[in-house]
């Protein structure tokens, strides 16, 4: 009977050491998966696109730019739950992006798009320059808190530069008849 029971008892520890191997696996597996959901959900994702339709909307609504997000909310976007636009209704944090938006008049606004995060250096700094007809853009580095605080809202072309922004190729919003 001691034979039978000695191989009982090693099919048993094979048995559990696979088990053990399996749930050693798995667990690393999952591990690996978090850890990279998590690291994608830290890169900064751009919304600039959305950002430009509502506005576009509610000029063609209003005829007029909003003079702030809360604005742009209350007859485009209307969330269940607005965010937080900052305490002159002129900011907006999404997706590891700051907004800062200018209305200069009917016609003009400005938009600043900052990448924030711990993984900030992986996105770059936006400023658009909308109108209806147009959007012009200038891309360049992340920029640093001190120089998020002292953006002008229409920068000269010698403060772009300094800023290491580039324009880019404008967009012509005009429409087609």
């Amino acid at each position: 009977m001691s034979e039978v029971t000695a191989k009982s008892r090693i099919r048993i520890s094979f048995l559990m050491v696979g088990i053990s191997l399996i749930a050693l696996v798995v667990t690393y597996a999952s591990i690996t998966i978090a850890t990279a959901w998590r690291a994608q959900k830290e890169v900064p994702r751009l919304a600039a696109d959305s950002l430009v339709k509502a506005l576009r909307t509610y000029h063609q609504q209003a005829g007029t730019f909003p003079a702030s997000f809360r604005e742009l909310e209350t007859r485009v976007w209307k969330h269940k739950q607005p965010p937080d636009f900052g305490a002159d209704g002129r900011s907006l944090s999404v997706a590891n992006y700051y907004y800062i938006y200018h209305p200069i008049d009917a016609k003009t606004c400005t938009i600043w798009i900052v990448p924030t995060g711990p993984r900030r250096e992986e996105g770059s700094t936006h400023f658009l320059l909308l109108t209806p007809q147009g959007l012009r853009r200038w891309k360049g580095v992340p920029l640093s808190l001190d120089e998020v605080k002292n953006l002008p809202s229409i920068p000269q072309y010698r403060e772009m530069v300094v800023l290491g922004m580039t324009e880019q190729q404008p967009i012509d919003l005009g429409r087609k008849k």
